[in-house]
């Protein structure tokens, strides 16, 4: 099965309420590319950096050992 590009987007609590996030997922979905939307639950500042970074690495580590063992000879 082909891998598709999908386009995830890390939310925060925009400053001023300006945020380009609307702006992303049209310019993806516009493209046929499926968009993904992560925003921290509340808490502080530092809490919810972490919640991002803590998904944002699982996620690439999942992905890496998928693509590690489509690599290997069969």
């Amino acid at each position: 099965q082909a891998l598709r590009a999908r386009v995830v987007l890390l939310r925060d609590r925009p400053a001023g309420g300006l945020t380009a996030a609307p702006a992303a997922r049209e310019l993806a979905l516009g493209h046929d590319t499926p968009v993904s939307e992560l925003e921290p639950e509340a808490g502080s500042e530092l809490e919810c950096i972490a919640e991002l970074l803590a998904v944002t690495d699982f996620a690439a580590v999942y992905l890496s050992l998928a693509l590690a063992g489509e690599a290997e000879p069969s």
